[in-house]
């Protein structure tokens, strides 16, 4: 971490929201059907609460789910297939917290340096969580080329070992491509890719489609679709997600 971030930090953790600063609250929701390896396909909705705030270099992130599994598998919103429980469960899914600081930010190219740590707050008997702790890092860049932004992610994660099981800590990434048509409206996509969790586990492959429209300066809508293409990802599934900037 650079000393520009330390200092933004520093600054935030002491004074509070700045005239500088930026609050987003987002909510959506998220559907995904799959079979994950297993014969009867199992799906899952996922609702977020997310709040955003930036200040300067630095940007804080909290992540709270409700979720609804059903099936024999329960894929965890972080990408993780566990045993379900055959039926219907509902409950608060595993919070997230997360830390990014831009590291270099110049001629249209930025990179960010992001922690994630996500809590285990989701109850595992009910297949809506592991029941462990996990975190991650991950380095963030893009680079603009007028109206189109190439996107990348490279990062590694490490799980905690729920009773039975021997997770792997994975490398994971991701590319894709954003294209602004209008000032207001941007379509594009991206490829996600990480290790398999388990010697006879599979990688993780899917492709996201998705739309993002500025309904006016304060208000955004984004709409996605996902097609996955192992038994680590969802068939299909698709959301949307609408934030409110202060």
């Amino acid at each position: 971490m650079n000393s520009r971030c330390l200092i933004a930090l520093g600054l935030l953790l002491w004074a509070g929201m700045s005239a500088a600063s930026e609050l987003t609250l987002s909510t959506g929701f998220e559907y995904t059907s799959g079979k994950y390896g297993s014969r009867e396909k199992s799906s899952s909705w996922y609702l977020p609460l997310i709040a955003r705030y930036e200040n300067g270099p630095v940007t804080l992130k909290l992540t709270v789910p409700y979720l609804q599994t059903s099936g024999e598998v329960s894929r965890t919103p972080d990408g993780v297939a566990i045993p379900g429980t055959g039926g219907s469960q509902r409950g608060l899914g595993d919070v997230v917290a997360a830390m990014a600081c831009t590291l270099v930010e110049q001629s249209g190219f930025s990179l960010d340096g992001v922690a994630k740590l996500k809590f285990a707050t989701a109850d595992s008997k009910k297949g809506l969580g592991t029941g462990e702790t996990d975190w991650s890092v991950q380095f963030d860049g893009a680079q603009r080329f007028g109206a189109l932004t190439a996107l990348a992610t490279l990062g590694w994660k490490k799980y905690g070992d729920p009773d039975g099981m021997d997770f792997r800590d994975p490398v994971f990434a991701s590319a894709g491509l954003s294209w602004r048509l209008v000032p207001a409206t941007s379509v594009g996509f991206f490829y996600d890719w990480r290790e398999r969790l388990r010697p006879r586990g599979a990688e993780v492959s899917e492709l996201s489609l998705f739309a993002t429209h500025k309904l006016d300066r304060d208000w955004k809508l984004q709409v996605y679709t996902v097609n996955g293409f192992s038994d680590a990802s969802p068939d299909w599934g698709g959301g949307a997600v609408l934030s409110r900037t202060f």
